[in-house]
């Protein structure tokens, strides 16, 4: 059975434009090569964090809502797992996805 799941990176901050996307790139082609489906992806943008991480003071946050089996996300988070430009990642099964959730939640109040 398909899940819906959010995966929240902190990407280094100190990378060029073209690094940058190109571990976005990696990510994207990391999901879909493990048979997930991207649905939405946001750049929160570069936030200073509350303690130091790998020596680095800020990152970039990006999410992605992604719809996968259960037994490939562990195939998808191996990708991640020693990528240096990714500081830290988290993984969250949903049963729905928030920009869904406000999407009905406006449908219903019209």
């Amino acid at each position: 059975m398909v899940r819906n799941y959010e995966i929240c990176f902190l990407i280094r901050a100190d990378l060029s434009e073209e690094d940058f996307n190109k571990e976005i790139d990696f990510i994207e082609r990391s999901i879909l090569k493990e048979g997930g489906e991207i649905v939405k992806k946001e750049n929160w943008g570069r936030k200073t964090l509350a303690y130091p991480i790998k020596k680095k003071e800020e990152a970039i946050y990006y999410l992605f809502y992604i719809r996968s089996l259960p037994e490939n996300i562990s195939k998808i988070e191996s990708h991640f797992y020693r990528r240096e430009n990714i500081l830290r990642y988290l993984i969250l099964q949903r049963k729905r996805l928030k920009f869904e959730e406000e999407v009905s939640a406006g449908s219903v109040s019209e």
